[in-house]
């Protein structure tokens, strides 16, 4: 036997291991990433949702969604959101479950953002009753208001 051999420790295997546990991350961090956004989102970040910062500060401010839910009036949550985005800027559509003394109610919202910032474009409150009032115009909407099932 020669010096050469005597010197080298013996390799140690681990098969596939680093390469198995390498390629497994590598192909669940964006599952991982995108899951925990889109969680996060729906636990606490719609609250910074530029559509929806606009529709609390219309129900805080609306004497018509005071009169029906009464004082204070807090987001509860989103029941349901569509968005889509283009070139010409981002629209939104949502509906927001509000709470107030008086009763739950939801709070139904199209909006479009472009670089001049956020606009809401409808603003449809449903109060306890399910008498719908329309929060941009001030007015009740006669025969309970616009269907919006197929939108989103």
């Amino acid at each position: 036997m020669s010096q050469s051999d005597r010197s080298l420790p013996p390799r140690r295997g681990n098969g596939c291991l680093w390469g198995c546990a390498g390629l497994f991350v590598i192909l669940t961090l964006p599952v991982l990433v995108a899951g925990g956004t889109w969680a996060w989102f729906f636990y606490q970040g719609w609250r910074h949702d530029p559509a929806v910062r606009l529709a609390r500060e219309l129900v805080e401010r609306d004497g018509l969604a005071r009169q029906v839910l009464g004082t204070p009036i807090i987001v509860t949550g989103v029941e349901g959101n569509a968005w889509s985005w283009t070139t010409q800027g981002q629209s939104n559509a949502a509906i927001l479950s509000l709470s107030g003394p008086k009763g739950e109610g939801t709070l139904e919202i199209h909006s479009h953002q472009d670089r001049s910032g956020p606009a809401l474009d409808e603003a449809t409150l449903t109060g306890p009753s399910g008498r719908k009032f329309d929060l941009l115009h001030h007015s009740a909407l006669p025969g309970g208001g616009r269907d919006w099932t197929d939108t989103i």
